[in-house]
C-alpha cells in the first residue's frame, strides 16, 4: 500500500518537474476528470471520478463518485462539494472545500451450510478541506485533502486529472 501512495506522489512530482506551461483556464467552466483516493477509515485506496462548474472564478462547485478497493467489503462514497479559489494566478490555484458526503458500506458474508447474506449501512457527513490545481500543457492536475465529519469519519488523500470541456 505504502509503495503505491510513494509511486504515485513520485510520478506527480516528475509531472510538475517538467511542466513549462502556465495554468491555462478553460474556455469552459465546466471541467472532467478522475483520479485516485486514499481513505483513512476505510484504509484503502480506490478511485474517482468528477465533474467541476465554474459559477465565478473564485467560486466552483464539484460532484464525484468514489468506489474504494479493501479486502472484505464493498465502500462507496458521493461528495457534492463547494470550491473558493484563495489563489488563483497563471500557474495555480489553491481552494479551501466546504460539502456534504454520502457514504455506502455493504458487507457479505458466507456462513457455509448456515447461509449467507449482505449487510448495509449508508452514512451522510461533512466535508472539510482544500486542494490545489496546477496547470499542464494536456490537462489541469489537483491534488485534494479533506476531512469527513459524521458516523463514518474519515480523512481523504485524493489527486487526479481535469480536463476542460
Amino acid at each position: 500500500m505504502k509503495k503505491i501512495i510513494v509511486t504515485s506522489c513520485v510520478l506527480f512530482g516528475l509531472l510538475f518537474a517538467f511542466n513549462s506551461s502556465s495554468y491555462a483556464q478553460e474556455s469552459s467552466p465546466l471541467s472532467i476528470g478522475g483520479g485516485i483516493k486514499y481513505g483513512s477509515e476505510v484504509e484503502a485506496i480506490g478511485i474517482q471520478a468528477g465533474a467541476q462548474y465554474a459559477f465565478t472564478p473564485e467560486i466552483s462547485g464539484h460532484a464525484d463518485f468514489s468506489i474504494f478497493f479493501p479486502e472484505n467489503y464493498d465502500w462507496w462514497a458521493l461528495n457534492i462539494n463547494g470550491h473558493y479559489n484563495f489563489l488563483a494566478d497563471e500557474d495555480m490555484k489553491v481552494y479551501g472545500l466546504a460539502g456534504l458526503n454520502y457514504a455506502t458500506l455493504n458487507i457479505s458474508y458466507d456462513l457455509g451450510e448456515f447461509g449467507s447474506g449482505s449487510v448495509s449501512s449508508s452514512e451522510l457527513g461533512l466535508n472539510l478541506g482544500g486542494g490545489a490545481e496546477f496547470g499542464m500543457d494536456f490537462a489541469n492536475i489537483f491534488t485534494e485533502l479533506k476531512y469527513v465529519l459524521g458516523n463514518a469519519d474519515q480523512l481523504a488523500l485524493s489527486a487526479g486529472l481535469r480536463f476542460g470541456i
